[in-house]
This record gives structure tokens, sequence and C-alpha cells, in this order.
């Protein structure tokens, strides 16, 4: 029991040389960039998790604005032919009278 709560802290805590200065400006807690690429601080890696849902929010954000877009230009056609259909009515209404 104690072995395991040791390592649970153990994950949790940042080494005393940690954080760094990213660019000077930012606080990096990761000892290298290698690590922040692979998500590990200790020996765990949560990259997988971590890009795996970073790439799925960035993909569908991706996706709304394509079907957004498309939405729009859509909306565009449907009421030009609409203000042309009521035109080609007035007109023909004109016409008849």
């Amino acid at each position: 029991m104690m072995h395991s709560l040791s390592h649970f802290f153990m994950l949790f805590t940042a080494s005393p040389e940690l954080p760094q200065k990213l660019f000077g400006l930012f606080p990096f807690y990761f000892a290298s960039f290698s690590d922040f690429l692979a998500m590990a601080t200790t020996g765990i890696s949560y990259a997988f998790f971590v890009w795996l849902s970073f790439g799925l929010t960035y993909l569908l954000l991706v996706g709304l604005i394509v079907w957004s877009y498309y939405q729009h230009k859509q909306f565009k056609q449907q009421l030009a032919a609409r203000l042309a259909r009521e035109q080609r009515v007035k007109q023909y209404q004109e016409q008849q009278t």
C-alpha cells in the first residue's frame, strides 16, 4: 500500500529543476521537448490520448468551418433563385394587366 501511494505522489510532483522557462516567457514542465511530445514526465506517456484529442478537435473545427461555408453558399443560391422567381412572377402579373 505504501509503495503505490508513494508512486501516486511521484506522478504528480515535478522534479526540482522543473518548471523551466520556455522561450523565457512560459513555464515548461517537461525535462525536454521530446518529453513534451511524448507527454511523459515520469515515464508514463499520455501522448496518444492528448494528441488524439487535439487532432479530433481541430478536425471537427475544420469540418465545421467547411460545412458552414457550404451552407452559406447554398443559402445565397436559394435566396437568389427565390428573388429571381419573385421577379418573374411580378413581371408576368404586370404583363397580364
